[in-house]
């Protein structure tokens, strides 16, 4: 018997390697978390260079191998399996669902505990996660979160292990002085260069993208000793700074969608390794959530051809792409900077925002595979100011509207911001560098409610809302200068959008992920429509939040930097404004504010609060709110009346 026992050890791990899946699970803590067990480990993957799935992985024919020709990588795991659940219940009063929720972190951390559960990491460590009110637990999810990005610390959260190619390129490092406090006389470099004292290197000046970079002289500059560094002892002036270098040793950054792929593939379909899958109906669907960074990172996956598995099979069955605009990422080509987001963070000429934008390219090689998932896309308003969202649904001279895919639909969440301000709201709300007062409104409830809907959708075919968003046959999407922004000195309206440029990175950079140009040649900027507003300054077509259909003032999905980078074009990043209603007619008038004012639209609280409470029921009628968070929503309302009020 044991010599049979080792036999079939010996053929499961062959079969293991052979097939390149998941190959081990260390578990290095299980303990009780309520309703499921908390499971902390690692996994270990490999995967074959030549291996149609894994060819579009830039430089992994170049990275090391194991003595099986494989190359191997791993990544942190939080996992929460749930626990058995005795009679008849059916979610969301317990019973698990038989969906793995599988978040892909936001540069180690976690996304969807603070949108919808209204969690507050302070700690990092798996083991101390803060879980917020346990809604996706609660609703009888399986839940995963995986580290996918190389570049990530411990401290920060998840971390991702991959091999590096030992190869020698150009790489570029960028720095924007914004002029606000002492002048730099330096800027960290991701990739040290090779050699600090080499003489080809070069930084260059300027204070639009549109301009020439001016090169500064190379005696007026240096690298730091080891190289990670540029230091200028005149100091920088307000603009930005691009030094041009060469680096070696190029991390396989492409492996963490193939860790993504792997992982959801495994939880789904199984395989020879059975820690986790000792109960499968736990996991006979795989819905996968990012939001932001990780969003980004899904719409990359889905568009290289990452959904099917190396034996062709569907990995995730649905996709929750939440906040991503139209953006991809630094997530697979040499030398990647995967936390860089592109010009309207700063993050300055990455190949971030590249076509494919409209699902008829981005889904592609899912159609030819048939291993398209049933995509939820979510907006805020940030999204067509910060994250050229408009691209994803027209044509690249938008003039006219493109439509999704069948199995996709994009919920526009009018008027929220991609990162909410707290309520309430500091009383130096002007603060941090921003010029107006911070964004609240919320998006949690109706990404809670959109979760189910999707869950409903892939499980059991159950249709979806229809898509919401404006569009130019609508009349609600429109160019920044279309705008009809109502008169409130309070908040003057944005002047411009931040651009997104046709770049060249060089002739091979979409077949070979190996950036030849740096900085890019730049082309003609892509024309970004942004939505159309009512008389009060909210965003029209999309969902009505309540924040919005019932509102205390102006919410908008841009903010301005206090001092502005108007030469860059830079707004405030990620950060929406808000600005309250004047309380009286009298007080409407003398602050020549046109927006009827809080005593003008409302009888009082309880009449406000009774407008809210019937909005959020619209809402529950039409799936995008959860009849069991009306109550909380009514409650947040009535803190909204007393700090504006």
């Amino acid at each position: 018997m044991r010599l049979l026992a080792a036999v079939l050890s010996m053929v499961l791990g062959l079969s293991a390697v052979a097939q390149a899946e998941v190959v081990r699970i260390d578990v290095r803590r299980r303990d009780d978390a309520g309703t499921h067990e908390r499971i902390i480990g690692r996994v270990h993957f490999a995967v074959r260079p030549g291996d149609a799935a894994n060819r579009g992985i830039t430089d992994l024919a170049l990275a090391p191998t194991n003595a099986n020709g494989l190359v191997e990588f791993s990544s942190d795991l939080l996992f929460f399996l749930p626990k058995p659940v005795s009679g008849t219940q059916t979610p969301p009063q317990g019973r698990p669902r038989g969906t793995v929720f599988l978040e892909v972190v936001n540069r180690g951390g976690d996304q969807s505990l603070g949108l919808m559960s209204g969690a507050r990491q302070r700690d990092y460590a798996p083991e101390s996660w803060d879980l917020g009110d346990r809604f996706v637990l609660e609703q009888g999810f399986t839940v995963a979160f995986l580290g996918w990005q190389f570049d990530v610390a411990p401290s920060s959260g998840l971390t991702f292990d991959t091999a590096v190619a030992g190869v020698t390129g150009v790489v570029r490092g960028s720095f924007v002085e914004d002029g606000v406090g002492p002048q730099a006389r330096g800027f960290g470099l991701q990739y040290c260069a090779a050699d600090p004292a080499q003489a080809t290197a070069s930084l260059t000046f300027r204070t639009q993208f549109e301009d020439t970079p001016r090169v500064l002289p190379r005696d007026s500059w240096q690298f730091s000793p080891d190289g990670c560094a540029v230091l200028r002892s005149g100091g920088f002036e307000a603009g930005l700074y691009e030094a041009v270098y060469t680096a070696q040793g190029s991390p396989v950054a492409g492996l963490g969608l193939a860790a993504i792929r792997d992982f959801a593939s495994y939880l789904k379909h199984g395989g020879p390794v059975t820690t986790l899958r000792e109960n499968p109906a736990l996991m006979t669907r795989v819905i996968g959530f990012g939001y932001s960074q990780s969003a980004r990172l899904l719409r990359d996956f889905v568009r290289d051809g990452f959904n099917a598995d190396e034996r062709g099979r569907q990995a995730f069955d649905g996709l929750f792409i939440a906040s991503a605009g139209a953006g991809g990422g630094s997530f697979n080509h040499r030398f990647a900077m995967p936390g860089q987001a592109g010009n309207s963070v700063l993050s300055a000429l990455r190949p971030v925002d590249l076509p494919p934008f409209t699902d008829d390219g981005l889904l592609a090689r899912a159609t030819a595979t048939r291993t398209t998932p049933r995509i939820f896309y979510t907006f805020s308003s940030t999204e067509y100011w910060a994250r050229a969202g408009s691209l994803t649904h027209t044509a690249d001279d938008a003039a006219r509207d493109v439509a999704f895919a069948p199995s996709s639909r994009l919920y526009f969440l009018s008027g929220t911001p991609h990162a909410s301000g707290p309520l309430p709201p500091r009383r130096d709300v002007r603060y941090q560098g921003y010029a107006n007062g911070l964004n609240f409104a919320e998006q949690r409830w109706v990404l809670r409610a959109l979760l189910v809907d999707l869950d409903e959708w892939v499980r059991s075919g159950t249709e979806p809302p229809a898509s919401r968003y404006p569009t130019l046959s609508s009349g609600n999407l429109v160019a920044r200068e279309g705008v009809t922004f109502p008169a409130m000195p309070g908040l003057p309206f944005a002047s411009y959008v931040p651009p997104v440029f046709r770049m060249n990175l060089g002739a091979g950079f979409a077949t070979t992920g190996v950036i030849t140009i740096e900085p890019p040649v730049l082309g003609a900027p892509y024309p970004v429509l942004v939505p159309q507003v009512n008389a009060d300054g909210n965003d029209l077509g999309g969902v009505p939040l309540p924040e919005i259909a019932v509102p205390l003032g102006t919410f908008t999905g841009w903010n301005v930097a206090a001092p502005p980078l108007p030469g860059l074009r830079y707004l405030a990043g990620l950060i929406g404004s808000f600005e309250p209603f004047a309380r009286t007619a009298a007080e409407r008038a003398l602050r020549s504010d046109s927006r009827p004012s809080i005593a003008e639209r409302y009888m009082g609280r309880q009449d406000y609060l009774d407008r809210v409470r019937r909005a959020a029921g619209d809402l529950v009628t039409q799936r995008f709110l959860r009849a069991a968070d009306v109550d909380a929503v009514v409650e947040r309302a009535a803190q909204m009346w007393e700090v504006v009020q």
